[in-house]
C-alpha cells in the first residue's frame, strides 16, 4: 500500500491530470486517498452519481450547487473549485461509454495542470477510453498485505472477547499460516472469513484452515479456464512417497514473512513425472494442504481461442488471476498433453509455442507466492527449457509402489471404506499386487466391494484375493514403455521414494521363492546400492563393510521399523566401534538428552540423519530400553516437558524412518555432545 501511495502522490505532485485507480475495496482506499490529500496539503473532493458532489461547489462561487449534480454538471463545475485540489470520481466508468463526456474530459485536462487539479476515477475495473489513454495512468490498488490482514484478525479476536465468545489461542507460527490462508481477499473478506472459520472454537485444526481457502473459491468462479478444488487429501492419505511429502514439509517455511525478510525467495514448484496411476494428481491436491494454500487446476487446452491473440491474452487472464488470488498452488495435470504441438522444430503448432513461451517466462519471473504442481506420464513431449531448473526447483519421478508402500495404499482405502486392515491379509495382499499402481490397488478393493454387495454377503479375504489375481496391470500391458521411463528418470529425476525402501524393495521383491534373484530384473540395481556378490547379508552390513556408515545407519532404521540406541548399538558392535563418550541431545534443551555412551563415528551421522530428516525420533516408554537397565542414570521423562529443564534428564525415544503423523520440531533437531568425565 505505501508503495502505491507514494507512485499516487508523485504523479499528483507531478500534474499529472488523471488516474484511473482499480480497487474493490472503495471505503479503505478512499480514507487512504483521503490523507494523502491532506498530507500533500490538497482538496479532496469525492463525486458519486447517487450523492453528487461533496464538500459541493461553495455558494459564493459564480456557479452554485447544492451538492447533487450529473456528471456532466460535475464535470463543468471542477473548473470553478479552487486550485490544489484532488477529485475522487467513484464508479464513474459507465459514463466513458458517453462520447460528450469523454469530450469533456478531454478539453477540461489543460485546465487540471493548470490548476494543480487531478482527478481520480477509482471502480473494479479500469476501462479507459483510446482518446484518454495518451494522458492518463492505469494503477491497480492492491490488496491488504499480511500486516493489514493481521490487524483485521487481531480486532477481530478483540470484539470476540468482548461478545463473551471463547477465547482462541493462537501461536506465532500458526497465525501466521492463518494469514497466509486468507491472503488475496479483501480486508473486509478476510475478516468475515476468520471471523466464520473461528466461530465456535477454541483451538486451530485443519478444518480451520479448509474452510478459509474455500473462501477464495468464488475467486475464480467467474472463470471457465480455471477449476477449483476443495482440500479433501492431505499427505496421509498417500501411501509412501515420503521423499518427495518430506520435500514439501521441508518448504512450508519458505513461504514465511520469515524467510521473505532474509532474501529466501518462495519455492517455484515442482515436477512430478512417472507411471500412470501412481498418486501424482492426488500428490498435487494433498501438497496444497500441506501449504494451507487454495488449489486450482488449470486445463491449457481451455485456453485455446479461434480469435487472433486470443489464445495469449487468456494466458495473460490465468496467470493474472492466479497472482491475485496467491498464495496458492497452480496444478497442471499431464502437462505434456496441455501443450501437445510443442515441439523443438518448426513443424509445431505457433499458437502452443507462444503460450508455452507466455507460462515459462511467468515462471521464471513470479514473484509472487504461486507454487505450481505439474504432472506429466510421458517425457518425450515435454521441452527441455520446461525441465531445466529455474523454472522447477526439482523434478520427482513417481514409480509404481513397492511392497511396503503397497501395504499403506491398501490400509488406505480399506479405512475409508469403512473396512479393518486389521481383518485382512495385508501382506499376501501387498506380495499378489506386486507390479500394481496405487490406482489398481483401489479399484482392486472397490471391485470386490461391489461384487460382494451384489451378492449381500461381507468381504472377505479371498474376494480380495481374487479381485487382484482378476487384475491385469499396466506395468504388464505397456512394460517396455514403462520400462523406457524407468531408465530415462533413473539419473535424472529425483526418486519419490526413499533410497532405502527402494533397496529394500529389491531385495524382497525381486527374488524367487528360491531366494535366487529374478535375472530379468538384476539390471535395475545399481552396482553402488547393491553389490551382487554380497546379497546374502542385510544391506546396511554390505554398506557399512563399505565404509559408508550414514547410508548404513539410514538402511538399518528402514529395514527395522522401529529401532532403540541400545538396539542399533548392539547389533552394529561387531562391525565397528560404537561406545564412546559422547551422546546426542536436543538443540531446544540441551538438558534433555535422548542417548548417551556412543562413539563419535555413530553419534555424528546419527544426529545429522535426525536434523536432515531422514529419520525421526518418537518417544516411547522407559521399559523399551530394558535390555539396558542402569546404563543411564538421569532422571527419566515420560515424555517432551512443555518448558525448559534446569538440570540434565533422560528422553527415552526410539528411531524411525516413518515421519509421525504430528511432528515436534523440537524432535527434528539434535546436538551431539561430549560427556564429561
Amino acid at each position: 500500500m505505501s508503495e502505491v501511495l507514494d507512485v499516487i502522490r508523485e504523479r499528483i505532485q507531478c500534474h499529472f491530470p488523471l488516474m484511473f485507480l482499480s480497487t474493490w475495496e472503495e471505503e479503505r482506499w478512499e480514507s487512504e486517498l483521503a490523507s494523502l490529500a491532506l498530507d500533500i496539503d490538497r482538496g479532496l473532493v469525492v463525486w458519486t452519481s447517487t450523492d453528487g458532489a461533496s464538500p459541493p461547489l461553495d455558494s459564493d462561487s459564480d456557479e452554485v450547487s447544492n451538492g447533487h449534480c450529473t456528471a456532466t454538471e460535475f464535470l463543468d463545475q471542477i473548473r470553478a473549485y479552487p486550485r490544489d485540489h484532488v477529485f475522487l470520481l467513484k464508479d464513474f466508468h459507465p459514463f466513458l461509454s458517453d462520447p460528450v463526456i469523454v469530450r469533456q474530459l478531454r478539453d477540461l485536462l489543460p485546465s487540471l495542470a493548470e490548476q494543480d487539479k487531478t482527478i481520480l476515477m477509482m471502480s473494479p475495473e479500469s476501462t479507459i477510453p483510446v482518446e484518454l489513454r495518451r494522458d492518463s495512468v492505469a494503477i491497480e490498488l492492491p490488496l491488504p498485505g499480511i500486516d493489514e490482514i493481521r490487524d483485521e484478525l487481531r480486532e477481530l479476536l478483540i470484539q470476540r472477547q468482548h461478545n463473551g465468545e471463547p477465547h482462541v489461542r493462537i501461536a506465532p507460527a500458526e497465525e501466521e499460516r492463518l494469514l497466509k490462508a486468507v491472503m488475496g481477499l479483501t480486508a473486509r473478506q478476510a475478516r468475515q472469513s476468520l471471523s466464520r472459520a473461528l466461530l465456535g472454537r477454541s483451538g486451530l485444526d485443519d478444518d480451520v484452515y479448509a474452510l478459509l481457502i474455500s473462501e477464495k473459491k468464488h475467486m475464480v468462479q467467474g472463470s471457465e479456464m480455471l477449476e477449483f478444488h476443495e482440500l479433501a487429501e492431505g499427505a496421509n492419505d498417500i501411501g509412501g512417497l515420503d521423499s518427495l511429502k518430506d520435500w514439501i514439509h521441508r518448504r512450508v517455511d519458505a513461504f514465511s514473512e520469515k524467510a521473505r525478510k532474509r532474501g529466501i525467495p518462495a519455492p517455484k514448484g515442482v515436477l512430478l513425472l512417472g507411471v500412470q496411476g501412481c498418486g501424482k494428481s492426488l500428490t498435487a491436491r494433498a501438497v496444497a494442504r500441506i501449504l494451507s494454500f487454495p488449489v486450482v487446476r488449470l486445463d491449457v487446452s481451455t485456453l485455446l481461442s479461434a480469435d487472433l491473440g486470443g489464445s495469449e491474452k487468456n494466458m495473460r487472464d490465468v496467470l493474472s488471476l492466479m497472482e491475485m488470488i496467491a498464495p496458492c498452488v497452480l496444478w497442471m495435470d499431464e502437462v505434456e498433453k496441455g501443450f501437445a504441438g510443442v515441439t523443438d522444430g518448426s513443424g509445431g503448432d505457433a499458437t502452443m509455442v507462444r503460450l508455452m513461451g507466455q507460462f515459462l517466462t511467468w515462471m521464471q519471473e513470479k514473484r509472487s507466492p504461486v507454487f505450481v504442481v505439474a504432472t506429466a506420464n510421458s517425457v518425450t513431449a515435454l521441452p527441455p527449457e520446461m525441465l531445466r531448473r529455474g523454472r522447477f526447483d526439482e523434478l520427482f519421478f513417481v514409480d509404481l509402489p513397492n511392497y511396503h508402500e503397497r501395504k499403506s495404499i491398501f490400509e488406505i482405502h480399506m479405512r475409508k471404506r469403512d473396512l479393518d486392515p486389521l481383518d485382512f491379509n495385508i501382506n499376501h495382499l501387498s506380495e499378489s499386487a506386486e507390479g500394481y499402481s496405487g490406482a489398481e490397488i483401489e479399484q482392486s478393493v472397490v471391485t470386490a466391494l461391489v461384487e460382494t454387495f451384489n451378492d449381500g454377503r461381507t468381504m472377505t479375504q479371498k474376494d480380495l484375493d481374487d479381485s487382484v489375481a482378476d487384475t491385469v496391470p499396466l506395468s504388464v500391458t505397456m512394460e517396455e514403455k514403462i520400462f523406457e521411463l524407468r531408465e530415462w528418470a533413473r539419473s535424472r529425476c529425483r526418486p519419490a521414494t526413499p533410497d532405502s525402501r527402494v533397496l529394500q524393495m529389491l531385495e524382497e521383491e525381486h527374488r524367487d521363492k528360491t531366494g535366487e534373484e529374478n535375472p530379468e530384473l538384476i539390471n535395475l540395481i545399481d552396482d553402488d546400492d547393491m553389490p551382487p556378490s554380497e546379497t546374502e547379508e542385510p544391506g546396511w552390513e554390505t554398506i557399512l563393510k563399505e565404509g559408508q556408515v550414514r547410508a548404513a545407519l539410514l538402511e538399518y532404521v528402514s529395514g527395522q521399523g522401529e529401532v532403540t540406541f541400545s538396539q542399533l548399538q548392539q547389533d552394529f558392535a561387531s562391525h565397528m566401534e560404537v561406545e564412546g563418550e559422547f551422546g546426542l541431545a536436543l538443540r531446544s534443551d540441551p538438558n534433555i538428552v535422548v542417548w548417551i555412551g556412543m562413539d563419535a563415528a555413530v553419534a555424528a551421522p546419527l544426529g545429522k540423519l535426525v536434523s536432515d530428516r531422514k529419520v525421526y525420533l518418537q518417544p516411547v516408554r522407559a521399559d523399551a530400553y530394558s535390555d539396558v537397565v542402569g546404563k543411564i542414570k538421569l532422571p527419566k521423562l515420560p515424555g517432551l516437558p512443555d518448558s525448559r529443564m534446569s538440570r540434565p534428564c533422560w528422553l527415552p525415544v526410539s528411531l524411525t524412518v516413518v515421519a509421525p503423523e504430528d511432528v515436534d520440531e523440537r524432535l527434528t533437531r539434535v546436538a551431539r555432545m561430549k560427556l564429561k568425565r
